[in-house]
């Protein structure tokens, strides 16, 4: 059951696509999320319908009362502007992991529950792009983040869509023992991104946007960005592409290091040896 696994031990900088199929599982999923974070001393914020419903099915009050979770609706969240604006949504979680952090607080532990995604909202057709690109500041890791999508209320196409934006996704049939698939942490030395895991098609998006951008993410003076592919346990061809076009757009700040042999011998094949560094 996903409720025993994944989600008790999810780190700062994990993004997990949670799909569920009845409201006891989400329930239940949603407990041992949050009781994970009033163990781990995290600040816990929740976006999602009935707050007050939420609080009162998992006896939060007391949480809520001392300020270590806050629930908000979508209408006041998501929606705050009156439509769906991704960009505005990927700055409140940059402002309240900082402000958990300012707070005493070792991090910031979110909820996404993005049922209202399933209605006439303006601004929807962005949500794919929103999860792939808030990978970004996830792999800052001052926060951790799980959106809640049920499979009654989306399409197949949909879920498949929003799932390939994340790095991680827990299901039904997920492995109590799994772990996320593929994790990001941003560097400092050298400045960059560390990639753990494996690459391959269940997270493909997010990789892209996190790459695609790394450069505008990591202002400077003009150094080269890392790009760490040492943890890595394997990475599908499409992979391979990501990094040669992430290399050509950042060209010549980028560079990948820590390649397998095989990754390098790709990523040679391809024309871009001198990207590669040992």
């Amino acid at each position: 059951m996903i409720e025993a696994g994944m989600l008790g031990r999810l780190r700062p900088g994990d993004h997990a696509c949670v799909v569920v199929d009845d409201d006891d599982v989400r329930l239940r999923s949603l407990a041992t999320y949050i009781n994970a974070g009033l163990r781990d001393d995290e600040r816990i914020l929740y976006f999602g319908p009935h707050p007050q419903r939420l609080a009162d099915d998992l006896d939060l009050h007391a949480a809520v009362g001392r300020g270590q979770i806050e629930v908000v609706t979508p209408e006041d969240s998501y929606l705050a502007g009156g439509a769906f604006d991704p960009e505005a949504t990927m700055a409140v979680w940059r402002s309240e992991a900082a402000r958990a952090r300012a707070d005493g607080y070792r991090g910031l532990r979110a909820i996404g529950d993005m049922s209202w995604a399933a209605g006439p909202v303006a601004g929807r057709e962005r949500l794919a792009w929103y999860e792939a690109n808030v990978n970004r500041v996830f792999a800052e890791r001052q926060a951790m983040a799980i959106c809640l999508y049920d499979r009654r209320l989306f399409s197949p196409a949909e879920l498949q869509r929003v799932t390939w934006a994340h790095p991680a996704a827990v299901d039904g049939a997920t492995s109590p023992d799994a772990e996320p698939a593929l994790r990001f942490a941003r560097t400092v030395d050298p400045p960059g991104v560390r990639l753990r895991g494996e690459a391959d098609l269940s997270n493909r998006q997010a990789l892209r946007a996190v790459l695609e951008r790394l450069a505008d993410d990591i202002p400077g003076d003009g150094s080269p960005v890392t790009v760490d592919v040492s943890g890595l346990r394997f990475a599908d061809a499409a992979t391979v592409r990501i990094l040669l076009e992430a290399a050509v757009a950042g060209a010549p700040r980028l560079r990948v290091s820590g390649c397998s042999p095989g990754l390098r011998r790709l990523l040679m094949f391809n024309g871009a040896e001198a990207v590669c560094e040992s």
